[in-house]
């Protein structure tokens, strides 16, 4: 996965299983299973909305418990934007 410039690191339990159902849907994300985690990993900044994964927003602001390599552009009650390690918002 050296390629990728963004890791996100999801826990594996049912309330997060929207998240990486989602990530596997877009294109610009390489998910893979690692044992008690899966790895959301991509080069180009990703976008998830809370509403659309059905995620309360208790659920919603643990996303990121796991741990990520990258960096939060915003993250709102209701969508988050990651990006990768050196991304230049325009």
């Amino acid at each position: 996965m050296s390629q990728f410039s963004l890791r996100l690191f999801v826990l594996n339990v049912p309330e997060f299983a929207s998240l990486t159902e989602a990530a596997r849907r877009l294109p610009a994300c390489h998910v893979s299973d690692l044992g008690d985690y899966t790895v959301i990993a991509a080069s180009e900044p990703i976008e998830f909305g809370r509403r659309a994964l059905g995620l309360k927003p208790a659920v919603w602001y643990g996303l990121f418990t796991g741990g990520l390599d990258g960096r939060i552009e915003s993250f709102g009650r209701d969508t988050v934007r990651i990006v990768p390690r050196g991304h230049e918002t325009a």
